[in-house]
């Protein structure tokens, strides 16, 4: 009984390593690359701003949170909410 939870700690351990390991060697390849995270910023062509078929809509222009707080055990519950409104045309 001890050498099948001795092999399982064992297995969970060496799926941390690969887990880890593989993370640090894909942003490094990532970066070889010239890969870059992105941030939400919307990248379109350069001619796009001259379509006529652009459609507008509301978009959230600034993000944040809304927390609420259990009183009797002081947990906190957090949503991410819309802060302000913009128009964008796309």
């Amino acid at each position: 009984m001890k050498e099948h939870t001795y092999i399982k700690s064992l297995q969970v351990m060496l799926v941390i390593i690969v887990v880890l390991t593989s993370s640090s060697v894909f942003s490094e390849r990532s970066e070889e690359i010239g890969f870059q995270s992105l941030d939400g910023e919307l990248l379109l062509p350069d001619d796009y701003n001259k379509a006529e078929d652009r459609k507008c809509m509301t978009v959230c222009d600034e993000w944040g949170k809304n927390c609420i707080i259990n009183p009797r055990t002081g947990s906190r519950k957090c949503r991410r909410v819309c802060k302000s409104f913009v128009k964008g045309c796309f």
